[in-house]
């Protein structure tokens, strides 16, 4: 069970930006190339209905059919990546991609949740690493000192600043079960002194939970469903209730709580620097990745 939504972070919690350009390809290359390997032995079915065979070329041909052109165009392109950044023999260290990974993680509060939301959207940690690597080996060879003047840090925070501001969160623990009897069970052994991470690990069905003891994090309004934020924003620190969502009932305990918190410029600074600094690095790389294309030698072979 996951109730967060998966909502992209706002410009309050911004991680770095990835080059578009290099991310654009990602999932639609490492999807194709799980798909199709390579053409030999492409008779070889993927569906069949009442028996009859679909086959890899079916798929293949109806695929070109309908955005065909653009996905090769992606193909091209992260070839052209590829060999650009093989010649330049420039390297990613393991330490620099996992810096750059965490920085990625921090508006979601940990590691475990980024890669969860990644893998909500059909990104795998080895791949989202391979291209956070390329990525970082692109930024080498460009070797570009960008500069954030006050003035731009200024406007930016003028252009955004309510979603700077901090809005009023709660970090609970639950124990997801299905029935309200269980969940009145397990509330009364808490109310006798029983351990709430013990009881979570050994009753919840929340896989995502089950480990760290029932800790959901923190969370603002509209990030869980109905049920389970009212009961969580109605309890003080230390109390525990029971609340109801779709995926069943849960035994709900408030560990923490942080009032609201209006945005000021300096406590923005940091994050806006951070934001404007990648996103001019990820619009020089785009436009390096463009120069490449426009040297390569392409030829198409097929028509569309």
């Amino acid at each position: 069970m996951n109730e967060r939504n998966h909502d992209q972070p706002t410009a309050g919690t911004l991680g770095w930006k990835i080059s578009t350009a290099v991310l654009a390809v990602l999932l639609i290359v490492s999807l194709l190339l799980h798909v199709f390997g390579s053409r030999a032995g492409s008779a070889e079915a993927v569906a069949t209905v009442n028996g009859v065979k679909i086959t890899k070329d079916e798929l293949f041909d109806e695929m070109a059919a309908y955005g065909g052109s653009s996905v090769l165009d992606d193909l091209i392109r992260q070839e052209v990546i590829r060999q650009a950044v093989e010649e330049a023999g420039k390297t990613a260290s393991d330490e620099e991609v996992q810096a750059r990974m965490e920085k990625f993680a921090e508006p979601y509060g940990s590691m475990d949740a980024f890669l969860a939301e990644i893998a909500y959207y059909g990104y795998s940690e080895e791949m989202l690493r391979e291209q956070v690597a390329t990525q970082i080996k692109i930024e080498k060879i460009i070797g570009a000192d960008v500069a954030v003047t006050d003035e731009e840090i200024a406007a930016y925070f003028e252009e955004n600043k309510d979603s700077f501001d901090k809005p009023e969160t709660v970090r609970a623990s639950h124990i997801l079960v299905e029935t309200r009897e269980e969940a009145e069970s397990l509330l009364k052994q808490l109310e006798a002194g029983a351990d709430f991470a013990e009881l979570a690990a050994e009753h919840t069905l929340d896989e995502m939970t089950k480990e760290s003891g029932g800790d959901v994090g923190d969370f603002a309004r509209g990030e869980m469903e109905e049920g389970f934020e009212e009961t969580a924003f109605s309890l003080e620190i230390g109390e525990t209730a029971i609340a109801e969502t779709s995926y069943g009932f849960h035994v709900v305990r408030v560990t923490d709580k942080s009032a609201a918190q209006e945005a000021t410029l300096d406590s923005a600074r940091e994050e806006i620097v951070d934001y404007l600094t990648q996103s001019k690095l990820a619009d020089l790389v785009d436009g390096w990745i463009a120069d490449r294309e426009a040297e390569a030698d392409i030829e198409y072979l097929m028509e569309w």
